[in-house]
C-alpha cells in the first residue's frame, strides 16, 4: 500500500507529465531478495527544465523510487510485491 505522502508526490509527477515530455530513458536493474527488477530513469523537460524520476517494474506497473536513496528501490518492489496483483515478472 502507498503512504499518502507517495501518493501525492506520484500525482504531482503526473500532473508535471501532463505539459513535460521524456527526452530519455536508462534502463537499469535492482536485485532484490534474488530476484532482478527493472528499473527507469527517464529525464523530463519541463516547464521549469530538465529533471529525473526513477521507477521500478513490479507486478505489471511500475513504482517511483528514489535511486539515490539507498534501499528506496528495494523497498518500493517489496511494497508492489505486497499488493496483491498478479506477478507478471
Amino acid at each position: 500500500m502507498f503512504t499518502a505522502p507517495r501518493s501525492l508526490a506520484a500525482l504531482a509527477l503526473l500532473a508535471l507529465g501532463a505539459c513535460a515530455t521524456a527526452s530519455a530513458d536508462r534502463l537499469s536493474t535492482v536485485t532484490v531478495d534474488g530476484r532482478e527488477y527493472e528499473l527507469r530513469t527517464r529525464t523530463i523537460d519541463g516547464p521549469g527544465g530538465q529533471f529525473e524520476t526513477t521507477s521500478v517494474r513490479v507486478r505489471g506497473g511500475y513504482a517511483l523510487c528514489k535511486i539515490d536513496s539507498p534501499g528506496d528501490c528495494a523497498a518500493a518492489v517489496r511494497r508492489g510485491r505486497e499488493s496483491g496483483v498478479r506477478d507478471n515478472d
